[in-house]
């Protein structure tokens, strides 16, 4: 049987039990049905996968033993931060998932001036960038931040080494010749909503050293963007070749 996996706070490791508690109690006990005695895959937030034996299963909690720590292999080389325009309906679902599935860190949402849409549940994408994670075997938990305008998202952009913008008007660059990517630790990634970007907002995230890349001939969906680029970061650091 498939090790399940499940993210817990630190706090609840004394160094031989890990209590799992909260939804990811209630999704191990309601939906999985496990019992005592059932093995599975503990992690902390440290980047190491803790195998366990469940020992105890209470009303609100389970009660794991440790049985071995096992350094994780998924982390990627640099900590990539997508950030995303607002995009229409459930499409944000799609970016998050995919994206935190190639190993994206962070995706954080914002407003800008062709951004038609105002409703963001954070609460429900963290649920699905968790499950995403489980499902690729990352041992580090991935984040939805809050919900940013324009002037926010460029104020958060000095503490990247490498920021990223591709552009549907953009006739040259390459996701390879981005100053900073090999080297970097912190990289964002900048996507426009359906409506792409304003030519005054290019010039702002240009002049926080953002380098503009084109993805090809085609105009692409703002969620193909965001993936696409995701897996060319990706690439280009590694983390995609064997």
């Amino acid at each position: 049987m498939e090790l399940k996996r499940f993210f817990e706070n630190a706090n609840n490791y004394d160094g031989r039990y890990i209590i799992i508690d909260g939804e990811e109690y209630a999704h191990m006990s309601k939906v999985l049905r496990h019992k005592v005695g059932y093995q599975i895959i503990v992690n902390l937030d440290d980047g190491k996968d803790y195998y366990c034996t469940i020992r105890e299963m209470n009303k609100d909690y389970a009660k794991a033993e440790v049985d071995k720590i096992v350094d994780n292999e998924c982390k990627a080389s640099a900590s990539v931060t997508l950030f995303q325009a607002l995009p229409k309906g459930d499409k944000l679902d799609l970016i998050v998932q995919k994206c935190v599935e190639l190993g994206v860190e962070k995706i954080v949402p914002f407003l800008s001036q062709y951004t038609n849409e105002s409703k963001f549940n954070m609460q429900r994408l963290n649920r699905i960038a968790l499950e995403a994670c489980k499902q690729c075997g990352r041992a580090r938990s991935a984040q939805v931040g809050e919900l940013v305008d324009f002037d926010g998202l460029l104020g958060m952009l000095d503490e990247y080494d490498a920021v990223i913008l591709p552009y549907e008007h953009a006739k040259v660059g390459k996701i390879s010749a981005v100053q900073g990517l090999e080297s970097g630790k912190k990289i964002a990634l900048i996507i426009g909503s359906e409506g792409g970007f304003a030519p005054q907002e290019v010039e702002q995230i240009v002049a926080k050293r953002g380098q503009v890349v084109s993805l090809g001939k085609r105009i692409l969906r703002c969620e193909t963007a965001a993936i696409i680029t995701s897996a060319l970061i990706m690439y280009e650091m590694g983390d995609l070749q064997g």
